[in-house]
């Protein structure tokens, strides 16, 4: 992979986007403008307007530029009916990823993150900066974790979750889809599909209409 497609231009995140694919010395194509709020990124040059997408471009990878599943997951079903497919995983070469760990497309790992061996990540996962992983981590698909977050050993997270800033998970927890971790919690016990939990240790305190967490509110 030579160049990319950056699609989605909101996210405060566009610039990490931008530092980790200058340090893998990948070229981005286009940064697509997908809604009229004020972009982010900060090569404008490289942006255009989704209805700019011409052939040329859906030729080329994507990744779907945004920290909330909620968003990302708008973004990814955008780009693919545009025509575009993800990329390989984004990794920033800072990251240090055990080679028996696999990371699904679309995925971006950021600076500073210490994966495990043996983890299986499914697509459009976003781990942010400073995380670490265990071993024989299991993350769904559509998963954003972090900063700063740790994952024991053997933790699974399900699809669509949202582990918050500063959490800490304890070996062998199980999150389930849709689930949102407040920033800083420390999540000691298995942890149920579209609920909301924070402290120390970590309890419910709110259950969601549905397991997805494409309604949870944030900014990009």
């Amino acid at each position: 992979m030579q160049r990319v497609v950056l699609f989605g231009t909101r996210s405060p995140l566009l610039p990490d986007y931008e530092e980790t694919c200058s340090r893998l010395g990948l070229q981005i194509a286009a940064a697509v403008r997908a809604d009229a709020r004020r972009p982010r990124i900060l090569d404008r040059d490289a942006m255009i307007e989704l209805s700019d997408l011409d052939e040329e471009y859906k030729s080329l990878p994507f990744v779907a530029c945004a920290f909330y599943p909620k968003r990302r997951g708008e973004l990814a079903a955008m780009a693919d009916e545009a025509g575009l497919v993800p990329a390989e995983a984004l990794v920033d070469p800072t990251a240090i990823i055990a080679s028996s760990t696999r990371i699904g497309n679309g995925s971006f790992i950021n600076a500073g993150v210490v994966i495990g061996a043996a983890g299986v990540f499914g697509e459009h996962v976003l781990v942010n900066r400073s995380t670490n992983i265990g071993h024989h981590g299991f993350i769904g698909d559509f998963v954003s974790i972090g900063p700063g977050v740790t994952l024991a050993g053997n933790v699974q997270i399900g699809k669509h979750s949202f582990i918050g800033a500063g959490c800490v998970v304890l070996p062998g927890v199980r999150i389930g889809e849709g689930a949102v971790i407040a920033a800083g919690s420390v999540v000691r016990h298995n942890i149920s599909n579209g609920v909301l939990v924070a402290g120390n240790p970590a309890t419910v305190k709110r259950r969601r209409p549905s397991a997805s967490v494409f309604d949870v509110e944030g900014e990009e």
